[in-house]
This record gives C-alpha cells, structure tokens and sequence, in this order.
C-alpha cells in the first residue's frame, strides 16, 4: 500500500490553511464525493493500493476487523480526551460501553424531541414577511439537547450550567452547546486543524472538562453509582456523553434539512402530507412519523456527516479491495474509506442514485446505517440520533415552505467543517 507521507505539524502556515481549507471544501460537496466514489469503483484495486477502500463490500470488511484496521484514528482528534470512538476493543472500551448503553436506555427521545420542538415552533416567526430565523441556534440544537439531556438524570441541569445549583439560565446552557459543538469541530479536521482553530478546540475541551469535574458529585448520584466508583472514569464518560451526542446530531440534522431542500418534489409532498393529517395528529400519526424516518435515513446518505473515515494499520495486513485483487496493508499506514462511496455502490444497493427513501434494502439492511458505523463499533445511540431528527423534521413539515435566507447574506456560515449557522425564511 502506498500512501503519501505528511506530517501536518511540521507544515508552514500557508500549506496547513490550503490543507485544511482544501479538506473542508471537500467535506461540504458530497456531490463531488459520490462523483469521485465513484470513479474509484471502477478501479477499486488501483485505488486500495493507495489505501482508499470504496465499495461497500470492502467497507464492511475493513469496519469488522477492528484488531487489523484500529479505531485509535480518532484519538488524536479528540481534544477532550480518551472516549468510545477512538478505543480498541478492551476491558475498559467494553465497562464503558456498558455504562452508555445504560444510560442510553433511560431515555425517551421522542417525547422529549417532540415537546420542546412544538416549544421551539411557537417562537419562531410564522410569516412570510417575518424576519429570518438559524435552523442551528434556534431550532436544532436545543432540541437535540433536551432530548438527550436525561442521560445525565438529575444532574442534566448542573452540568448544562456548569453549577452545583443550576436555575435553568439559558445563556448558560448556550454556552455549554457552544463548547461541544467546537469540540466535535475538531473530531471531523483533527491534526490538519489550522492553529487557531485548534487553540479554540482545546480551551472549550478544557472548559468541557472542568464543566463536567466540577459537578462530578452530583453525576455520580445520578447515575447511581457507589463511591468507589473511580471520579476518572466518570470524568471520561461525561464528557463523551456531553459533546459527541450533541454537536453530531445537531450537524447531521442541518445536513438532512439542506439535502432536503436539494429535492424540492419530495419536501413538497411530505409538506402535502403533513397538512392532510394536520396538527396536532401529525406528530403521533404512526405511518407519517416511519415515512419521515425512512426519508431521514436516505437524507443523511445522501450527505452524510463523516463522508470520509480513516482507520490506522497497527501492523501489516491485507486489505479486502472489493475488486479482483486485495491490496496488502503496511503496518503503521492507514487507510480512508469513501463511506459515501459504500452507500452509492450499485452492487449493494439498488437503484444507488436515485432517491427511495422507501427502498428494500434486503440482505444489505444494515448498509443503511453505514454512516453511523458497521459491525460490532456501530454507534450504539444511532437509534435516538434517528428518532431525534425525525422529530424534528416533522416539526418544520408544518411549517409553511421555507427556503435559505440568501438575502441576509450567506445563508449558511461554516465553522471548519461544521455548519454553525443556517438562516432560514419561508418562501
């Protein structure tokens, strides 16, 4: 395997900005991406010399060997330390994951997802001639946060505000989802960062992790855990649940709604279908809630939030290429896999370019989850993350039609690669 050899620390200013400029421009054209994906499909020999993995087939071969293609790609990226997504199977990967999935199971994402959107609808403007509004700020970000918030029990609010007594100060809690989202910023670029946009990374991780020690008490309480319990692991565990649930869930759901507006056919007839069965039945009706499910799913694999992923080579190997040769693997390498490129493979799913939400996907239904992860290292909060968006999808199908706010400038402001705004009018 051969791959070009670049160490981003040592690079002058003006190379590391053209980089990182470079990987973000790519990251926001999924277009392009599924173009390159797939002319790489043709060749895929050629292009797992090279270490890029394209078909489907090879994807799910490299993301269930997870001892010869390793997860600890993301440590690095993870500027507020050591957690789930960048761990190797082990005991302590295996009692952390135990003490998630616990708290996942305390959650009822849709009731909650469900009522602070209909809160979040009834403050926004509701004319045509009404002012813009930030999809981001005022809509998707707080509605993720109150449908995840319960993982923390009754500790939710100390540690939103970061207080021993919290008194429900929303400019606290703002400023609690403004240090995750820069903190997942740096997930999605890591090293090739420019330096700047590292330093913020890691005073908001800091501020993150002193968020979450100073209110260690009250978490342990709520988690029902005995005082033997080491502070550290709770520490880790906190802080992973606090910002890579969010700040992913929020990007994911303004890439679903930008994608969305891409397909302006498929918006007006769940719009049509939204105002047939009308409010309030429109958020409990069963088949419209699975309908608006399905469309999120083939939203998101159209534009996924990790287009690219990159696992290390902890020794030499042999990588499964999906084409007549494999590509051998030298220890110490790694590889990228075009996961936008596995969703789009004609010999896994039919039809690949079309957009059918309702598609059967048959013997390849876990494909469909591609963009959370394969295998035993999926995302195990997929589910909720789903649910969420759907949620909040139906929320803005009652809305009248809404478009980008091109007139207030740029309708949509990246941050690096993350969304950090998306002013929103209706048309």
């Amino acid at each position: 395997m051969k791959r070009l050899a670049y160490k981003p620390d040592a690079l002058p200013p003006g190379a590391r900005r053209l980089l990182y400029g470079g990987y973000c421009w790519l990251n926001r054209h999924a277009a392009l991406l599924r173009t390159i994906g797939a002319l790489l499909r043709r060749w895929p020999s050629i292009a797992g010399r090279f270490g890029l993995v394209v078909r489907a087939r090879a994807v799910k071969s490299v993301l269930t060997r997870p001892r010869s293609f390793s997860n600890t790609s993301h440590a690095p990226n993870l500027v507020a330390g050591d957690y789930l997504i960048a761990m190797d199977p082990g005991p302590v990967y295996h009692d952390d994951r135990a003490l998630l999935d616990k708290r996942l199971k305390v959650l009822t994402v849709q009731v909650h997802a469900d009522c602070e959107a209909r809160q979040r609808l009834a403050g926004l403007p509701q004319s045509r001639n009404s002012v813009s509004f930030d999809l981001i700020d005022d809509y998707l970000m707080w509605i993720v946060h109150r449908a995840i918030e319960p993982v923390f029990g009754t500790a939710a609010g100390n540690v939103a505000e970061g207080s021993q007594v919290a008194v429900g100060d929303p400019g606290l809690q703002r400023q609690y989802l403004l240090e995750t989202r820069y903190v997942a910023g740096q997930l999605l670029a890591g090293s090739i960062s420019t330096l700047d946009v590292q330093r913020r990374a890691e005073a908001c991780a800091g501020a993150l992790r002193a968020r979450i020690k100073g209110v260690i008490g009250h978490i342990r309480s709520a988690w029902g855990l005995p005082p033997s319990y080491p502070s550290a692991d709770i520490e880790r565990n906190a802080v992973g649940l606090a910002w890579i649930a969010h700040a992913v869930t929020v990007q994911s759901g303004a890439l679903v709604v930008q994608e969305l507006l891409r397909h302006p056919e498929v918006y007006r007839a769940l719009r049509s279908k939204a105002a047939a069965i009308g409010a309030p039945n429109v958020w409990n009706h069963v088949d419209f809630r699975k309908s608006v499910h399905n469309h999120v799913l083939e939203l998101m694999r159209f534009r996924p939030i990790f287009p690219l992923l990159v696992r290390d080579v902890p020794r030499d190997t042999v990588l499964e290429t999906g084409g007549q040769k494999d590509a051998p693997c030298a220890g110490g390498k790694s590889v990228v896999m075009l996961s936008i490129a596995a969703l789009f493979d004609p010999a896994a799913v039919a039809d690949s370019r079309r957009f059918c939400p309702h598609r059967d996907w048959g013997t390849d239904e876990d494909l469909r989850w591609l963009m959370f992860g394969y295998g035993d290292r999926r995302c195990p909060a997929r589910k909720y993350a789903v649910d969420i968006l759907t949620s909040a999808l139906i929320g803005l199908l009652t809305l009248p039609e809404l478009r980008l706010a091109h007139g207030d400038g740029k309708a949509i402001k990246y941050t690096g690669p993350l969304m950090s705004r998306m002013r929103m009018r209706f048309a």
